[in-house]
């Protein structure tokens, strides 16, 4: 199973259990038009990090960190989901959070149950 975590836009509710909340109502709801910092997001993980189906395609999807793609049909939730193969979390996980952070959008990862504010 990947691990996943999901990425919001700012400003999240600063009680933590209220912003657990926060999250549950926009996790189930979906965006047509997504923020441009989601395709930075994006922009910016694939520069690092091959996208899945582009791995797949050329039969190399063992080497991806993503655990599906295209990575950018992902953001079309208010609250997009975003999955690391576990054997590539300790890798990817760190890059993920700091380039979420760095456009100043906060990463929650249910894993842990922390919520990584920029």
């Amino acid at each position: 199973m990947p691990y996943k975590v999901v990425i919001t836009v700012s400003p999240v509710p600063a009680d933590e259990e209220q912003a657990w909340k926060w999250l549950d109502v926009l996790a189930k709801t979906v965006d047509t038009n997504p923020p441009q910092l989601f395709h930075e997001l994006i922009d910016r993980l694939l520069s690092r990090y091959h996208c899945y189906t582009e791995l797949l395609a050329q039969g190399r999807q063992k080497e991806s960190v993503w655990s599906d793609g295209p990575l950018r049909n992902n953001i079309e939730l208010l609250a997009p989901v975003i999955g690391i193969f576990d054997d590539r979390v300790g890798e990817a996980l760190p890059f993920l959070i700091d380039t979420a952070n760095q456009l100043e959008l906060t990463v929650f990862d249910p894993q842990t149950e922390t919520i990584h504010r920029p």
